[in-house]
């Protein structure tokens, strides 16, 4: 009687407070755009890749999280537009200015590549990289991670994932220094290396989670020039547990 009764408890709850604390899964499309325009031998061209989120209550707050960010990248003042919409915008835009520039070298482009870098129970991750080029010395590019609430779908601020600011800020700058091998008798200040506030050394925009590392990106003129690069900066979970959410 016992040992069925033993089997019994084990089974509910096995069935019932554990099934609670497991993510429900969230099945995952890759979706793709890309249009051109082109005049004589120069063209536009947009790429877009990212995950698409099974419709649901918490898929829908992702996936319109993920496409706002998407429109960003156009750079644009226009409210909640489609990317078929912005695109044409853009390389309408292209066809106008070679028309008015015929000399003017090279084609444009823009690359974004979004993907889920990182899910667990309670944080889900989508990085975005950002190619982009419309003229110019350079191209630009970006990273951008989004960081959400997995049980909700809701995007994380930074006050909600980053749980103790100055000691992230610490361990920051403490990587960012043998990063550029920055003298330990010098401050960051002091180096001429560096775009820095008056405020100090900070954290970067770019903050999320990838694979079993939690990563920092500085990117091109964020805290140093265009050749500087990227700095980036990654952390092992054990490492930032009570700093950050994971």
């Amino acid at each position: 009687m016992r040992s069925l009764l033993f089997i019994f408890l084990f089974l509910m709850f096995s069935c019932g407070p554990e099934n609670s604390s497991q993510k429900s899964n969230l099945n995952i499309s890759i979706k793709s755009f890309s249009k051109e325009s082109c005049m004589d031998e120069s063209c536009a061209k947009v790429n877009f890749t990212w995950p698409e989120f099974e419709k649901g209550e918490i898929g829908n707050r992702l996936n319109q999280a993920v496409q706002d960010q998407l429109l960003t990248y156009f750079y644009s003042d226009s409210v909640r537009t489609t990317l078929e919409e912005q695109t044409d915008i853009y390389l309408n835009s292209f066809l106008e200015t070679t028309a008015d520039f015929p000399d003017m070298p090279g084609s444009w482009e823009m690359e974004i590549n979004a993907e889920v870098s990182f899910d667990s129970l309670n944080v889900l991750t989508v990085f975005f990289g950002e190619y982009n080029y419309s003229g110019g010395a350079h191209p630009n590019s970006s990273n951008y991670f989004m960081n959400f609430d997995r049980s909700t779908g809701e995007f994380l601020s930074i006050d909600r994932l980053i749980l103790d600011q100055p000691k992230l800020l610490s361990l920051a700058e403490k990587a960012f220094r043998e990063f550029h091998e920055v003298d330990e008798n010098m401050t960051l200040e002091e180096s001429g290396l560096f775009f820095l506030p008056e405020t100090g050394f900070f954290l970067p925009n770019a903050m999320g989670f990838s694979g079993d590392k939690f990563k920092l990106i500085y990117i091109p003129y964020e805290i140093g020039p265009y050749s500087m690069g990227y700095t980036e900066l990654e952390f092992s979970l054990d490492e930032l547990k009570g700093i950050v959410r994971f």
